[in-house]
């Protein structure tokens, strides 16, 4: 059944507003779609075209600092044909319209961590990377210092297991090879299952969090969900070798990774989307953390 109500919001409509195939359409059908963790979804359809409308949540502001670089890696990715097209981008506030893929669907996670699905990763985030460049960059280092000064204001709870995993990324942010510039790619830094649709072709959408970074955030934020095996596949399928040194770098990467997921569900457990359990997320996350 589809759902009305979001055209009878104020932002839903004046987002709505700025579409001509939307706007002033008296009879549109919306449905709100699943699976976001931050934003509330709709995918909406108007004279037999359909839209996603993506609606910035409550802690939008809090976690992505700065909205004209996820536009502008949305428009490189738009136009190497790695993202949907964008129909519209609302500054500063970062509501986007953009055209729905019929035939594509989320991965499933088991989809995800297969051995047929991860070369496929390995080349798309490949094909992400080279990329020209942006202006804006993304630093989890500091959002995670950023975001525990917002934990505190708030008086959040923080779980016991952080604090070890805190003075770790600590000691990976100083470490040299983060310095490399051979590194420093455009990259789109939350590229979980659910932000990969395939119809045949391996589509990458919520460039949120997206600008100039390090690459092995970007691998590892694939790989903390897969075996040793699979994390070799993974490396070898994006650099053509693996050794122990690039393992190492992977693991001291997912640590990375994993300490900002945390780190953002205690922020979300103010503000995030109803119903999900971000505080039990984050104690999930902190389960797969590597061994040192």
């Amino acid at each position: 059944m589809a759902v009305v109500l979001p055209t009878d919001e104020p932002v839903f409509s004046s987002v709505v507003a700025r579409v001509p195939a939307l706007s002033g359409v008296q009879d549109l059908v919306v449905r709100t779609l699943e699976g976001g963790l931050t934003n509330a979804n709709y995918l909406v359809e108007a004279r037999g075209e359909r839209f996603v409308v993506r609606i910035v949540g409550d802690n939008g502001d809090i976690l992505v600092n700065d909205r004209t670089t996820e536009e502008a890696a949305m428009r490189r990715a738009v136009s190497a044909g790695i993202s949907p097209e964008l129909i519209v981008f609302v500054q500063p506030e970062g509501h986007i319209v953009t055209r729905y893929l019929e035939d594509a669907t989320p991965l499933t996670i088991s989809q995800f961590v297969s051995d047929a699905m991860i070369p496929r990763l390995a080349a798309r985030l490949k094909q992400v990377h080279g990329l020209e460049s942006i202006d804006g960059s993304f630093d989890p280092y500091a959002d995670i210092w950023r975001w525990l000064g917002v934990l505190d204001e708030r008086g959040t709870d923080r779980p016991s297991r952080l604090a070890s995993l805190l003075e770790r990324v600590a000691s990976i942010e100083h470490d040299p090879i983060r310095n490399d510039p051979d590194r420093f790619v455009l990259c789109h830094n939350d590229p979980y299952h659910l932000n990969f649709l395939d119809d045949g072709s391996l589509w990458l959408i919520d460039w949120e969090y997206a600008g100039m970074g390090d690459m092995m955030y970007d691998i590892a934020s694939v790989a903390y969900v897969l075996d040793r095996r699979g994390k070799d596949l993974l490396l070898e399928s994006y650099f053509g070798s693996v050794d122990t040194p690039r393992r190492l770098d992977l693991d001291a990467s997912i640590c990375v990774v994993l300490c900002w997921n945390v780190v953002w569900s205690l922020i979300q457990t103010h503000g995030g989307v109803t119903g999900f359990d971000y505080l039990a997320y984050a104690e999930e996350l902190l389960d797969t953390v590597p061994m040192r």
